[in-house]
């Protein structure tokens, strides 16, 4: 049986973790030994960073354990959310890790000490460089390859690191060169990038999250998917939701013409659903919004509604337009789709197209239901 299974994102994912811990442990055991023997802080924080990145593997490995987990009663959509929980405490290990460090080497500097380091310890120095750095492409190459926000994290972590030791070296040559000891502002030098690469890490995983937009190029597949079929006249009310790298679930609206019978409609809409199960791997819910055609005096109406929406702003339009009777004149009843950005609020919105539609027809009235867009 084997440890880790490679053919599945969750399982690679494992593995590159796997390998992420080995290489960590190993390397903060030699700059543990190499910073304690030299009194180096700035090697000995180096050693801590890595002992940090062993930990923050094994979160890893656990978030793609538990993300790998298939659905139960109590988390029916999956547990591929665990993933990003991971990557948070990547990018926590960071900061506290840079916190830590920008505190000690401002001590060094106020109180420096002299350093017992030589050429040996330099070529170690060099060499964990080179490994860390390898770690860096390695958890690179692997989120590229699953689109893994946590491995990036660990990716800029990795990297991070090589600047970390590198400034450690640099202060070395110095010492060895010159007899200055400048560990301490080196490892400020190495506390700001860190840090810099923890909040930037922090930042992305908090997007998916807390709820960020949703992958453009995935939207606009989708949408495309269903626009084509020759029956669609529309979508609107585009939903996508995520629950882990590779879990969506999508709503939307389709327009079509009233005129198909309930049966048709519903075998139109499962065949697109199908089709978007299919091409893009998500769970996917149509709902029918049915369009009247070839009727002049509704097409009027619905131009006109246009017409004052656009002089109000061009960026808002209009779907599931309605006419019904009111008194001596009629209700138009539709939805206004509101750009995420807008000045007018909902209820302005209503007040300023119900005062232009009583300048043309006064005997009409408007029902507005303002959406707004998610994708």
């Amino acid at each position: 049986m084997k440890l880790f299974n490679l053919s599945t994102r969750e399982g690679y994912g494992q593995f590159v973790s796997f390998a992420g811990i080995c290489m960590n442990l190993l390397l903060s055991a030699v700059k543990l030994v190499i910073g304690l023997t030299s009194g180096a802080i700035s090697i000995v924080a180096d050693a801590f960073n890595n002992l940090s990145d062993a930990g923050t593997s094994a979160v890893m490995l656990a978030g793609f354990r538990i993300a790998a987990k298939p659905a139960d009663a109590e988390h029916p959509f999956g547990h591929g959310r665990a993933e990003y929980l991971a990557g948070l405490a990547v990018a926590a290990a960071m900061i506290f890790v840079g916190g830590e460090l920008l505190v000690n080497s401002v001590e060094k500097i106020l109180d420096p000490e002299t350093l017992s380091v030589d050429r040996v310890t330099l070529i170690a120095l060099i060499l964990s460089v080179a490994a860390k750095f390898a770690m860096g492409v390695l958890y690179h190459r692997a989120a590229r390859r699953i689109n893994s926000s946590a491995l990036d994290a660990a990716s800029l972590d990795s990297f991070t690191d090589c600047l970390a030791t590198g400034a450690a070296i640099i202060s070395i040559i110095v010492w060895l060169e010159f007899g200055f000891n400048v560990d301490g502002v080196a490892g400020i030098f190495v506390s700001a990038f860190i840090l810099r690469g923890g909040f930037t890490s922090l930042k992305e995983i908090l997007n998916p999250l807390l709820g960020e937009s949703p992958n453009r190029e995935l939207v606009d597949g989708i949408k495309k998917i269903v626009t084509d079929a020759p029956e669609v006249l529309g979508v609107h009310d585009v939903i996508v939701h995520s629950y882990g790298a590779r879990r969506f679930f999508v709503s939307m609206h389709v327009e079509l013409p009233a005129k198909l019978d309930l049966l048709t409609a519903h075998e139109i809409i499962d065949r697109l659903e199908r089709k978007l199960r299919s091409r893009f791997d998500v769970s996917a819910t149509l709902h029918v919004d049915p369009v009247i055609t070839d009727d002049e005096t509704f097409d009027a109406l619905k131009l006109t509604a246009q017409q004052i929406l656009s002089d109000i702003d061009s960026r808002l339009t209009l779907h599931d337009f309605r006419v019904v009777p009111y008194k001596s004149g009629r209700k138009l009843i539709f939805d206004v789709t509101v750009p995420p950005i807008f000045t007018l609020s909902d209820r302005e919105i209503r007040r300023e197209f119900q005062r232009r539609l009583l300048k043309q027809n006064p005997a009409d009235r408007a029902i507005i239901q303002c959406d707004h867009e998610y994708c």
